[in-house]
């Protein structure tokens, strides 16, 4: 979503265009506090100037004060009831906000009020009501943007996510390819010509990582396909995965991210191979495609010896703390020994980062058995998930690995889930190991939590 500065000042006070030239090189310069100080004086002086009420908003907007953003908006429209700009402000703000209803109402005000066919309105529409989970009109939105302006490259990219939420991966991909020219990925000199997908014999193909851990694993059933398509296959990799990766026995060299890449004839990010294999959900490569190294297994033994007979369920509460969206999808430990502390089932703990001084802060003796001391990277949490009998999470790269091990796993949700878990699902065409347990609402955990833990209960025979 985009904010907008509306311009056109009036001439009664003559130190409000000057406020508003000042406050926004001071936005471009990313002053934002400084700038919102600006405005604050000059609206004091002219305070009917709804051009300056909604410029304070944009500052406190990229200060990520949302409220403060939306009263501005809201006397900046008392002013100027009209101003389109000021509506699809307040929509950007409420979807924020998450208050998706009136968000999707004021863009749609937005676009009635506007004096010429605006493809930035019809993103911003598109954004809400993609997350309010209406994609076929967010579809709709976003197409309309790029109808009036074709190089509205992140609106393609938009559409694309909502045609993913749908399962329509034959439309999707094709707009999913435009991140390769939004600035999304990592800058970097790539050897060789895109690879399309054709026959490489006799030449080298580098596979590029781009994204996080779960997107590695999840991509990495298309190694032997694009093996069997030619001749040397070089894949970069998180070094945390190099190990796990290695055990496939698919790559020929294994390069860590970051490192120089080699000269090749051909390169593909990792994530483009879905597009180039999957149509549809049939056309989907099938679980299991990753397996435990066995040299790591043995450690894990004793702790998991511990179960004595109970269930061994080991959960994960958090992602990376430094995925954006992270917040929206973690949840505190303590929910799950509310769920899941439950006779005849025994704990494990594979949480790893920040987050696990959660664990750590409980008192000693509690119903749970810590195996991340003994977790260096992905490979050794294959070789736990091995043992155990189930996996509770949130939504994580863990979640991937038990799914590509064939692992049951059930994932615990939020409201706006990833788009690989589709829309109203319990399952994955992805894996079918994996089970999803959603919220009615947003905010609605309690929910979420208690519809998993009755199925543990009944799993555990408690029922």
């Amino acid at each position: 979503m985009a904010e907008v500065l509306t311009g056109g000042m009036s001439a009664r006070v003559p130190t409000s265009p000057e406020a508003f030239r000042q406050a926004a090189a001071l936005h471009d310069a990313g002053k934002f506090a400084e700038a919102e100080q600006v405005l604050r004086d000059a609206v004091a002086r002219d305070p009917n100037n709804s051009d300056l009420r909604n410029a304070r908003g944009v500052m406190f907007a990229a200060m990520n004060r949302h409220l403060d953003a939306l009263w501005c908006y809201r006397d900046a429209i008392a002013c100027a009831p009209l101003g389109a700009g000021i509506w699809t402000n307040i929509g950007n703000t409420l979807t924020r906000l998450k208050h998706l209803k009136s968000a999707i109402a004021a863009h749609r005000r937005a676009i009635e009020l506007a004096k010429t066919d605006d493809g930035l309105l019809w993103q911003n529409l598109g954004t809400s009501l993609a997350e309010a989970g209406q994609h076929g009109e967010a579809v709709l939105a976003f197409s309309r943007a790029i109808e009036i302006d074709p190089n509205r490259h992140m609106a393609k990219w938009d559409r694309g996510r909502s045609y993913l939420y749908l399962g329509n991966y034959r439309q999707a991909w094709p707009d999913y390819e435009v991140r390769r020219i939004t600035g999304q990925l990592p800058a970097k000199k790539l050897p060789g010509e895109p690879w399309a997908g054709q026959s490489y014999a006799g030449k080298r193909l580098v596979l590029v990582v781009e994204q996080g851990f779960g997107d590695t694993l999840w991509v990495a059933r298309y190694l032997p396909r694009v093996k069997a398509l030619g001749g040397e296959l070089v894949m970069e990799c998180q070094k945390e995965l190099i190990p796990l990766i290695e055990q496939m026995g698919v790559a020929d060299r294994l390069i860590p991210r970051d490192h120089a890449l080699p000269e090749a004839d051909y390169y593909c990010y990792l994530c483009s191979l879905p597009g180039l294999f999957t149509h549809d959900f049939a056309s989907i490569p099938p679980a299991p495609f990753i397996h435990a190294p066995r040299d790591r297994m043995a450690k894990f033994k004793p702790l998991l010896d511990e179960a004595q007979g109970r269930i061994k369920v080991g959960i994960v509460w958090s992602g990376s703390v430094t995925f954006k969206r992270n917040q929206e999808r973690a949840q505190p430990l303590l929910r799950f020994f509310q769920g899941f502390a439950l006779p005849g089932v025994q704990l494990y703990s594979l949480q790893k980062g920040p987050r696990e001084g959660e664990l750590h802060a409980l008192p000693r003796g509690g119903p749970i058995i810590d195996l991340s001391p003994h977790i260096a990277d992905f490979a050794d949490t294959a070789a736990a998930i091995a043992g155990l009998d189930l996996v509770i999470m949130t939504d994580s790269a863990v979640a991937h690995l038990a799914g590509a091990m064939s692992k049951p796993v059930w994932v615990l949700l939020g409201h706006v889930a990833h788009w690989l878990w589709l829309m109203e699902r319990t399952d994955s065409p992805w894996y079918p190991s994996l089970r999803l347990f959603r919220p009615r609402a947003e905010g609605d955990w309690d929910y979420v939590f208690d519809s998993a833990s009755v199925e543990l209960m009944a799993l555990a025979k408690l029922l």
